[in-house]
């Protein structure tokens, strides 16, 4: 029952770090699991909020719980709570598996693991007799007693472990080289950042003031190219990066950059507005935005990110750092001052990262193990 727990507790922890992020670990990008992930299914709403609770959330929160329950010391609390929780886990995870199965029409392979863990969480602790719940002594049991016996504190560290390491793994994991053709764009003694951007897309345009504040701050030290990546969904924002590349051949592509991450309409009027007030050739302008040579240039720049993996947008490479989404400041200033310093990204490589996270669960194993109750002796 245990054992069922802390694979459902692993595997949701991992799937909370993927639904927390734009740039997932566990389920890789156009996968099944990717798929139940945007479908809608994957979120709970939180109208007062303002925002969305993943599901994993919930799953590690009732997990943890169920865990804690068969820890109680009450071997009747034990029971009672244990099969409870567990019934109602068993519930849920029949119903996530009816959701992907009808509604969504696919299957994440970490859901199913976490929903089948449930189920046979709840059937093992159905299954179990009631001397399976409470202490038995050796002289009860008419056996030698079990090796696998946990202290309480051991069996908690052993959940604690399960339930940390997927978060620690993206934080302590090495970072993938730079693409050969985003590393084409590289300058050498320079602070190399690469950019992949739309210009109507909200996150690109949260982040443009902070990469502007950032690149001021290190005084002609950085080599900044913006490169674009235009979203079908997104209907101005093709024209807007055809504003871009024009712009760029007159020398006036931050500029432009500038207004059009600023401007409230990419229509365009708008577009024409803001190269005759950057004071551009108008003519050469709209013979440049009608050229099919401009979107072959989009395009060719597009391929870029999505033969490296594409994720999300922004996607922005500095120096030997990749970033998805629109990050706290804090986290490109880290990987700007690691660039200035020429330190080569590090880590732990996955070979060695389970390894040595599996050594260090059956350690804890090994020192919380104990023996039964022994029976009482005559005259005690």
């Amino acid at each position: 029952m245990r054992g069922a727990l802390l694979i459902a507790l692993f595997v949701s922890a991992a799937l909370w770090v993927d639904y927390s992020t734009a740039s997932p670990e566990y389920c890789s990008v156009g996968s099944a699991c990717d798929g139940v992930r945007r479908s809608g299914f994957g979120y709970i709403p939180l109208p007062q909020a303002g925002a969305f609770l993943p599901v994993p959330v919930v799953g590690v929160v009732g997990f943890a719980l169920a865990y804690a329950a068969t820890l109680l010391s009450s071997w009747q609390a034990r029971r009672r709570w244990s099969l409870a929780l567990l019934a109602a886990g068993a519930f849920v995870a029949l119903g996530l598996l009816a959701a992907q199965a009808i509604w969504i029409g696919q299957f994440c392979s970490l859901c199913v693991t976490v929903d089948v863990a449930a189920i046979a969480a709840a059937a093992a602790a159905f299954l179990l007799p009631a001397e399976g719940w409470r202490e038995v002594t050796q002289e009860e049991r008419g056996e030698r007693p079990s090796r696998f016996a946990m202290h309480p504190w051991g069996s908690a560290l052993l959940a604690v472990l399960f339930a940390l390491s997927p978060w620690l793994w993206p934080k302590v994991q090495p970072a993938p080289p730079v693409p050969a053709r985003v590393a084409a764009y590289y300058q050498s003694d320079k602070i190399n950042v690469v950019e992949f951007a739309d210009f109507q897309c909200p996150f690109c345009r949260r982040l443009h003031g902070d990469l502007k504040r950032i690149i001021a701050d290190y005084d002609g030290r950085v080599n900044f190219v913006r490169l674009h990546m235009p979203l079908s969904r997104h209907e101005y924002a093709r024209p807007a990066a055809r504003a871009a590349v024009c712009a760029e051949k007159q020398g006036q592509e931050p500029a432009m950059a500038d207004r059009l991450f600023e401007a409230e309409s990419l229509e365009q009027p708008a577009i024409l507005e803001a190269a005759k007030a950057l004071g551009l050739n108008l003519a050469e302008f709209e013979r440049c935005i009608a050229d099919p040579a401009t979107d072959r240039i989009i395009d060719q720049q597009a391929s870029i990110l999505r033969e490296a993996g594409f994720e999300g947008l922004p996607t922005t490479y500095v120096g030997a750092t990749k970033i998805v989404g629109a990050q706290p400041e804090e986290i490109f200033r880290e990987a700007f001052d690691q660039a200035a310093s020429g330190a080569q990204a590090t880590g732990i490589p996955a070979w060695l990262y389970w390894p040595l996270a599996a050594l260090l669960a059956g350690l804890v194993v090994w020192l919380s193990r104990r023996k039964p109750v022994q029976a009482a002796s005559p005259g005690t």
